[in-house]
């Protein structure tokens, strides 16, 4: 079942993900056993103990290469400002754009958008099955929590808005659309 950060609270931090353990030693990816269908999941960075972390997703592939084992490098993507200030708050150095460049070194199979994701819901989980050949069952992903709720707040006005209203040339808000 695939789930949102709703499952623990907040998220499933690194130490709770079913591999953790196997990011420690690298050499242990050459013996582990995977089930049919596996997903590894990895935040890049990571950090343990106060340690941050960047995994060695190169080498991770390497070894899966040689072992034969077909597998997709996805990365999850969003929004640029919820990231960015996400990482100011909470870590003691910002490594946002340090992982941005880590991340467009790898050979990346699938980007996966959180955005599409909340909009489209089981027609983008289907596509992604489709996409990646990997077998998805829609029924089975939470989709009844935004990941950005917590982040965005409603606006009641903006200093574009106006401009907005007059290039687009409307007059004022139809409050049988928008509910007033």
């Amino acid at each position: 079942v695939l789930t949102t950060w709703a499952d623990k609270e907040f998220w499933v931090g690194h130490k709770d993900e079913p591999h953790s353990k196997l990011w420690k030693n690298m050499d242990d990816w050459k013996t582990h056993t995977f089930t049919e269908n596996t997903v590894v999941s990895i935040s890049i960075p990571y950090a343990v103990e106060g340690e941050t972390i960047f995994p060695d997703i190169k080498k991770w592939k390497e070894i899966m290469m040689d072992r034969g084992i077909d597998h997709k490098i996805c990365a999850i993507t969003r929004d640029e400002n919820v990231n960015y200030f996400q990482n100011e708050r909470v870590r003691p150095v910002n490594n946002y754009y340090q992982a941005v460049r880590y991340i467009q070194t790898l050979d990346i199979d699938c980007f996966l958008s959180t955005e599409t994701l909340l909009l489209y819901k089981e027609q983008y989980i289907d596509q992604l099955s489709k996409q990646l050949g990997y077998p998805i069952n829609n029924k089975a992903v939470d989709l009844g929590q935004s990941f950005n709720e917590k982040y965005v707040h409603y606006v009641t006005s903006f200093p574009l808005d106006d401009t907005v209203r007059k290039v687009s040339g409307i007059k004022e808000r139809d409050p049988f659309i928008y509910g007033g």
